[in-house]
């Protein structure tokens, strides 16, 4: 089927969309390094040329995949709580936990989108980004305010900061590559990976007490 140029910005969105859909399988399929305008224009009608219209590099798409995987986790995250029920800090880890590792692409890419992502992609697309994460961030907060509704805006602030750096400084730790794990043992080293959840979990519940009691440093 012959490519047709995108007439409205319905359809340019819906292109973009298309690419977004393929670059997903096409990562959890093949990894970061196996993502790339090759593999997606084999998956895709698309041309690579036709790609770059769209996109300058496989971090720009990485970017909105991004974004639409950390609304999703939002999304699912606030509707497991019920709205004006009291819970523990015990109910609240578990739950907040749970989800995420559901979304398991959201922690991986995270953990490498200041040293990696960034760093290939126009200033536009990450400026368009930086937006999406401000309303992103909004949709937290407030969920983390109604959780901890004696909280102020501060230090649920440096709450949801915590934890997201945990949780991606974290990931790496635990999901070692087959090369990494082999190195391990020919070195004698008796590392063992930590289990994320429960190390997550752990630390998770000492911020969530902190917010709780209103202990911050100053």
């Amino acid at each position: 089927m012959k490519f047709q140029r995108a007439r409205s910005e319905e359809q340019k969105q819906d292109r973009i969309q298309e690419i977004l859909n393929a670059s997903s399988i096409i990562y959890d399929t093949a990894g970061y390094e196996g993502l790339n305008f090759t593999a997606i224009s084999e998956y895709t009608k698309f041309t690579r040329p036709n790609l770059y219209k769209y996109f300058k590099t496989k971090e720009e798409i990485i970017l909105l995949i991004l974004n639409q995987d950390l609304k999703s986790w939002i999304a699912k995250l606030s509707k497991s709580f019920v709205i004006n029920k009291l819970y523990s800090i015990q109910e609240i880890g578990e739950i907040w936990t749970e989800t995420l590792m559901e979304y398991e692409r959201l922690i991986e890419l995270h953990a490498i989108l200041y040293t990696t992502i960034e760093k290939n992609v126009t200033v536009e697309a990450l400026a368009e980004f930086e937006k999406a994460s401000i309303e992103n961030n909004e949709m937290i907060s407030s969920l983390v305010r109604q959780l901890f509704p004696k909280a102020d805006m501060e230090n649920i602030a440096n709450f949801i900061y915590a934890a997201f750096t945990l949780a991606f400084g974290l990931y790496p730790m635990c999901k070692l590559s087959d090369l990494q794990i082999e190195a391990i043992k020919l070195s004698g080293s008796i590392y063992t990976p930590p289990d994320f959840k429960k190390t997550y979990l752990a630390s998770l519940y000492q911020l969530m007490y902190c917010l709780e009691h209103s202990i911050q440093i100053k």
